[in-house]
């Protein structure tokens, strides 16, 4: 093993919906901050009360079928107004929060994982612990890059902000494929987790459970742990410390515990409800009993290619960074049932990553170029165009050695690694063009 197994040990239900990180990446700044004022400037957006007289109203609502109206109607905390006392206990104030009615739209998958007030903090939590937030709250480049997606999303930089839901991580594909990266960075569990599932899911005596022995996060843990390596090498153990002590939160030994079986299913939850929020897995809300959910998640199409896809990082030292820099992009396309074709084009390739400079460089200074590279894969494949981050990056430190290099300036100089600092000057996306047109015939 060669490195730390990264896990998410307290992702938990307020943390079912994962576009509260898009709403998280809306209101950071990049610059130091202060939790009061993030968690203020979270709460004004997520919380503005939405009256009769105010156009996203209807829109909204219009939006919804019946069952989720009715679940819309649950999600009121007590008013904070002094004169809601004098009025008869069967009114209220006629008013909605703005995230209640993005949460009930029909095109969220589920409704569930509403956050109050009073746990608005778990949304900066998450933030932190997927690297969308940097310890001092500073959004980070990816937090940053998150951002940049969302305002260039076609209803928002339409300007057709009535409807454009920000809990939605489906607005566009980038937005989904960049959640998945930042998933798979922040925790190495995704792949066995999925495996199991669809494992189980396919095995005529397989039993797929939240809560149990065979509960399936628990299934998926033991099979990371006796796959990952032995814990008997002290090194071993010490990379391991975090996955270890998951376990032993989750794990029920000599006799069942209330508390252990509930904690298997509450870390169960989100991160199958996050699977849902990205079209990986499907939900079945008929499977309710009372309260609780027998197993409320379907396997579909997408859920066995990505089986297909991740299984071959459910090995002993996992591949993920080395998958993320030079896979990853073509086995969504797989995953997603996208026809794209690949870049080959030296000078388009190069082209791309200029226009990335051009969305997303920073004004003043230097740009990492593996960001930069992770842009251009993105929009590219919005385009149904594959390039891998590994290959871009490839190119733009060969053109540092080429005719284009007077366009092209690193911080401290030409680097000859994949860790780099990059300006570009404005007229080579422009050069760019013409040679590509050129050789068109255009």
């Amino acid at each position: 093993m060669s490195k730390e197994i990264p896990i998410l040990r307290s992702l938990d239900p307020y943390h079912q919906r994962i576009g509260y990180l898009n709403v998280l990446a809306k209101v950071a700044v990049r610059g130091l901050d202060v939790p009061d004022a993030l968690r203020g400037r979270l709460e004004d957006l997520l919380f503005e009360k939405i009256y009769e007289d105010d156009a996203r109203r209807e829109v909204l609502l219009s939006r919804m079928s019946g069952a989720r109206r009715k679940m819309l109607d649950k999600m009121r905390e007590p008013e904070e107004d002094p004169a809601a006392i004098l009025r008869r206990p069967d009114t209220r104030a006629d008013w909605y929060y703005l995230s209640s009615l993005w949460l009930c739209d029909d095109i969220m998958p589920s409704a569930l994982g509403f956050i109050g007030k009073k746990r608005v903090t778990r949304i900066i939590d998450l933030g932190k612990w997927t690297g969308i937030l940097h310890p001092t709250l500073e959004l980070s480049d990816t937090g940053y890059l998150l951002r940049l997606l969302l305002e260039n999303s076609s209803e928002s930089s339409s300007g057709n902000m009535v409807s454009f839901n920000l809990l939605n991580p489906r607005i566009r594909p980038a937005i989904t494929l960049l959640y998945l990266r930042i998933l798979l960075s922040a925790e190495a569990l995704w792949p066995f987790l999925i495996t199991e599932l669809v494992m189980l899911n396919d095995d005529p005596d397989g039993t797929l459970a939240t809560r149990g022995e065979s509960a399936l996060l628990r299934r998926a843990v033991n099979r990371m742990i006796s796959i990952v390596g032995s814990t008997n090498d002290l090194d071993d153990v010490f990379l391991m410390k975090d996955l270890l002590d998951f376990k032993g939160s989750i794990e029920t030994k000599d006799e069942p515990s209330a508390a252990k079986e509930s904690t298997a299913e509450n870390y169960l939850r989100p991160r199958l409800e996050i699977l849902v929020d990205l079209g990986l897995l499907a939900r079945d809300n008929a499977q309710a009993d009372g309260k609780h959910f027998r197993f409320a998640w379907n396997v579909n199409d997408n859920t066995r290619r990505l089986a297909g896809q991740w299984s071959a990082l459910a090995v002993s030292d996992p591949p993920i960074q080395k998958y993320l820099k030079s896979e990853f992009f073509t086995s969504m396309a797989s995953v997603f049932g996208k026809t794209c074709t690949r870049c080959e084009s030296y000078e388009e390739i190069l082209l791309r990553f200029c226009k990335a400079f051009n969305f997303a460089g920073r004004e003043f200074g230097f740009t990492p170029g593996t960001i930069l590279a992770e842009l251009a894969c993105l929009l590219a494949y919005e385009e149904d165009r594959l390039m891998e981050i590994e290959s871009v990056v490839d190119v733009v430190l060969d053109a540092a050695r080429g005719p284009w290099a007077e366009y092209l300036h690193f911080s401290g100089g030409s680097r000859f690694d994949q860790e780099f600092l990059i300006r570009i000057d404005a007229t080579l996306e422009v050069k760019l063009t013409e040679v590509i047109k050129s050789k068109k015939g255009l």
